[in-house]
């Protein structure tokens, strides 16, 4: 019988952390979408510094959590995501301001923040 708590109680402890990883990076990816959709607004407004400045603001918080995301996620998504944030950031420090080239890229970015939250979710499609 003592085995079948001890059991139980592991189960419910990796249910516990796995609620505690979605609400976390639920958390940082809604950070980050917002920092990028405002950087967004910004370059629509032609404001390339601001812009830049926002788009490295997401970046660094991304890479604060970077060990973090490294241990719970697969690599080749935490790569691409940052490679993608380093062609943001390319687009808008650039000498030339393309403004279509920088929404395209930015949009691809910020799909792929919202897959690896919603890869996360317990889903009867991430299950099967």
């Amino acid at each position: 019988m003592k085995r079948l708590y001890v059991s139980l109680g592991l189960i419910a402890l990796m249910a516990a952390l796995s609620g505690l990883h979605i609400w976390r990076l639920s958390g940082l990816v809604e950070e980050l979408t917002g920092l990028l959709t405002q950087a967004q607004e910004q370059v629509e407004l032609e404001n390339w510094e601001e812009a830049a400045r926002l788009t490295r603001r997401a970046q660094d918080r991304w890479a604060d959590q970077d060990g973090y995301l490294h241990f719970t996620l697969r690599h080749a998504d935490t790569d691409a995501i940052q490679i993608s944030m380093e062609e943001v950031l390319a687009f808008l420090e650039g000498g030339e301001k393309q403004p279509a080239e920088y929404a395209a890229v930015n949009a691809r970015l910020l799909t792929q923040l919202g897959l690896l939250a919603e890869a996360e979710l317990p889903s009867l499609t991430n299950l099967l």
